[in-house]
């Protein structure tokens, strides 16, 4: 039986110090016909991405020389947004938060069934190469798209807010850039799945409304009262520029 892939030979990075663990996601990352290194080390991890570019960081949380969400932390303040899958054991409502404040893309609780992993994996993959958009009809391109005071440039995967650099993990950018493609446009959260998290699972709404409330805390002045992520009740969300 061939491997399937969406995005085939990407470079992954694991870091993952339990053997028997890391053994098992080898496996099935490269049956998925990836390309696969193994570190076990915070500080292994940090230099080989002096060395590399790497496709997605599967990242063990617990490990032996420290945090894996330090990890997480350095890539993105270094403007590094390679997608992250954290694996960890760690399940409280709290640990999940700080990985999506540290830029966790994605969030898997052990122990975790193999087809959750590979869909997982897929999902982040395919999300981060394209936004699937032929049904609304969008078309995507390297065009900066100015609002005011908010600056988008897909080029770079750059978003500033009056001149200052605004922090997004990949999956908030994508949804970000998604939306400001048609301002005023609402889109529901099955549409914000399919579209952007390429998912039809109704069961990840959760996921829409927290990545919607990231957004939000971070593209607010302080001095300012104006939304770009705006709720219409009842329907969903779109972006609105100011007017």
């Amino acid at each position: 039986m061939e491997p399937q892939t969406i995005n085939p030979m990407a470079n992954i990075l694991l870091v993952e110090d339990d053997e028997d663990l890391a053994e098992l996601v080898l496996m099935h990352l490269k049956f998925q016909g990836h390309k696969v290194t193994r570190v076990a080390r915070c500080g292994d991890a940090l230099k080989l991405y002096q060395q590399q570019v790497f496709d997605l960081l599967v990242l063990d949380r617990g490990l032996p020389d420290g945090d894996g969400l330090d990890i997480c932390h350095q890539l993105r303040q270094q403007k590094n947004w390679t997608p992250v899958l954290m694996l960890t054991a760690r399940d409280s409502e709290m640990d999940k938060v700080d990985g999506l404040e540290a830029g966790v893309d994605a969030y898997i609780t052990k122990p975790f069934s193999v087809l959750e992993f590979q869909a997982r994996v897929r999902n982040i993959l395919r999300r981060v190469s394209q936004v699937s958009v032929s049904s609304v009809d969008v078309e995507f391109n390297n065009t900066a798209m100015n609002f005011g005071l908010l600056k988008i440039t897909p080029e770079l995967h750059q978003v500033s807010l009056d001149d200052k650099d605004v922090v997004l993990t990949a999956t908030e950018f994508t949804l970000l850039k998604f939306l400001a493609s048609r301002p005023g446009r609402v889109y529901s959260k099955d549409e914000l799945l399919g579209h952007v998290w390429n998912t039809e699972h109704s069961g990840y709404h959760h996921t829409v409304c927290s990545t919607i409330n990231r957004l939000r805390t971070k593209l607010k002045l302080p001095s300012d009262e104006h939304h770009f992520i705006q709720t219409v009740w009842g329907v969903g969300y779109k972006f609105q520029p100011y007017q």
